[in-house]
């Protein structure tokens, strides 16, 4: 059968009379591991349906979340119970920032740019409106955050608009000038970029980037979104780092995949300046996250009740043994994240937070069939 609204020769079926299983397809009989887990999503796999069983039948009990705000009746804007308490255990596992949620990474960072300018806005700082991002990186699909990414992003015919003259991208390897750094309003910087092939960004470059943090004034936000949600045996992927941002965003298995949704975290520098009025008005879909917000608190409850976590340092150690073992080199690696290669043959391989022994086993057919 002919299907058409399609891109030609691109979009097809997913898997076309192919079954799955837990962490992969199966192909001709054999079990085949999907080494991104859909871009790092589905962390535990993907037939987690007590997670979206979950989710469907709170939904069946919750008013919609709307912008009341609108509402000539009142200026309050009432959300539901769950975002609250998602809220609540953000703040505690990240030790005190604050949370407010979107549906897309590209949407979360975003938000998190237009809250670093209304910081410097409410100080009276409006020339301190330059953004700074790194080479090789990759920050979303909006306007604004296509901008903050790689070069090879903003090529015709997929961008081919002006370039946004308020974002400055530079080196990591950047030499430390005091007096450049007097206009940045805030520094956008992956956890780890897949963008540079995993490689992890020294404790020199989180030191200087913490001097221009704390000397400059300049907001310093970190994009979670593909590190987060427990790959690096912590549901705040860059809680290792000798870092401490003012802005964070998260994403991606921050709900094991089921549902989307993305969040936006700021600490206490950030809340002391904003007024006790201000109407953050970054978008109107709040009635859309709230799934979720009930899959990721459902994610929550597992890794705890299953201790999934614990068994990070296990996973990360059996990885590596059965890569160097088929005859590969661990490129890079932070946390769950393996970039890998032997020969011509490159690829990123996500572990699964809960990976088994029959992920491993097949884990080592699939590299074992790679010549």
């Amino acid at each position: 059968m002919e299907l058409k609204g399609l891109i030609p020769e691109v979009q097809q079926e997913t898997h076309p009379g192919l079954p799955h299983w837990k962490y992969g397809t199966i192909e001709n009989n054999k079990k085949i591991v999907d080494p991104l887990l859909h871009y790092g999503c589905f962390v535990l796999g993907f037939d987690r349906n007590d997670i979206i069983n979950h989710v469907c039948e709170q939904l069946k009990n919750i008013k919609p979340e709307i912008a009341e705000s609108a509402v000539p009746t009142g200026d309050t804007l009432r959300l539901n119970h769950a975002s609250y308490e998602l809220a609540d255990r953000i703040y505690n596992l990240s030790n005190g920032y604050r949370s407010f949620y979107a549906l897309s990474g590209s949407d979360a960072n975003e938000g998190a740019v237009k809250l670093a300018s209304a910081y410097h806005h409410q100080k009276g700082n409006a020339h301190k409106n330059l953004i700074i991002s790194f080479e090789n990186s990759y920050h979303g699909s909006t306007f604004l955050t296509i901008n903050l990414g790689a070069d090879n992003l903003m090529k015709d015919p997929f961008y081919t608009m002006p370039k946004y003259h308020g974002v400055k991208r530079i080196s990591r390897q950047f030499n430390y000038v005091p007096q450049e750094w007097d206009n940045v309003s805030c520094i956008v910087v992956e956890t780890c970029s897949y963008g540079n092939d995993m490689t992890p960004n020294s404790k020199e470059f989180w030191n200087k980037l913490t001097r221009i943090q704390q000397d400059h004034d300049v907001i310093l936000i970190i994009d979670d979104i593909f590190i987060g949600g427990g790959k690096t045996g912590n549901y705040i992927g860059w809680k290792h780092l000798p870092i401490k941002p003012d802005i964070s965003t998260m994403g991606k298995a921050i709900t094991a995949g089921t549902f989307p949704l993305s969040m936006v975290l700021y600490n206490e520098r950030i809340h002391n300046v904003l007024p006790k009025n201000f109407r953050w008005e970054h978008g109107f879909t709040y009635n859309y996250s709230m799934p979720g917000i009930l899959s990721a608190l459902k994610y929550l409850d597992i890794l705890e009740q299953e201790k999934i976590l614990d068994q990070h340092d296990e996973i990360v150690t059996r990885a590596e043994q059965i890569i160097k073992s088929n005859g590969f080199e661990i490129v890079n690696r932070f946390g769950l994240l393996f970039m890998i290669r032997k020969k011509e043959y490159q690829m990123m391989y996500i572990i699964p937070v809960n990976a088994n022994s029959e992920y491993f086993e097949v884990l080592e057919n699939n590299l074992m069939e790679i010549k």
